[in-house]
């Protein structure tokens, strides 16, 4: 009974340890044709030129080369197998225009060398590299959609302003009584301009009788409207 108490315990144990994730069997180990001697561990992973510049303040070769060559389209890191002096990951460089990818490593050769780098493989870019990296640099490109906003709520439009409305003419008659109270204002107003100023003056005699005569002549027509409207 009771070792089958120990071998229920044991199998439970086992279960647990391996369901809790993934075994190290599962994660890819892996040597191309292209690097026989390096043994990938797991897959790349895309990094930013910010932190392509940190490793190049590690990677002296890699430093000099972005130096000479500017920055690549696209930057990436891989692990791979420790194999002193190399530390265990990979900084790869890919060039679409020059068709060129760059592997660096960095070297545990001395604390003096710190930054000591070397460049490890330069060569073509594989084409399923060179489509995967378009894929991934024109997804970069797509800007994100804009926020849903919801339209306020539209608001009545004010009413347009009425037009004037187009007022009729005044009588005649009317029309006639305001001219002559205008020119008997006027009339009032040359008439002591020319007794002040020039009462000697004939001129301004003159011009106040033509205005009077005006005057005279004005009251005498709204006096005839007057009498045919009636």
């Amino acid at each position: 009974m009771m070792h089958n108490r120990l071998f229920a315990l044991a199998t439970v144990a086992l279960l647990i340890g391996t369901a809790g994730g993934p075994s190290a069997a599962d994660v890819r180990r892996e040597r191309t044709d292209r690097r026989p001697s390096i043994m990938e561990i797991g897959e790349p992973y895309s990094i930013s030129m910010a932190t392509l510049q940190r490793e190049a303040a590690k990677i002296s070769e890699l430093r000099d080369f972005i130096l000479r060559n500017g920055y690549p389209d696209y930057a990436e890191v891989q692990e791979v197998a420790p194999a002193w002096p190399w530390e265990s990951y990979e900084v790869r460089l890919y060039y679409l225009q020059w068709d060129i990818e760059v592997d660096f490593g960095h070297v545990l050769f001395s604390d003096a060398l710190a930054d000591l780098g070397l460049e490890k493989f330069l060569g073509a870019i594989t084409p399923e590299k060179r489509h995967e990296i378009e894929v991934i640099l024109q997804a970069r490109q797509i800007p994100p959609a804009p926020p849903v906003v919801e339209a306020p709520p539209e608001m009545p439009s004010a009413p347009a302003p009425a037009a004037p409305e187009a007022q009729a003419p005044p009588p005649a008659s009317q029309s006639l009584e305001a001219l002559v109270e205008r020119l008997e204002a006027a009339a009032e107003r040359a008439s002591r301009a020319a007794d002040s100023a020039v009462e000697q003056s004939e001129a301004a005699v003159r011009a106040a009788d033509r205005t009077v005569s005006i005057v005279e002549k004005l009251e005498e027509s709204r006096r005839s409207v007057a009498i045919a409207t009636h």
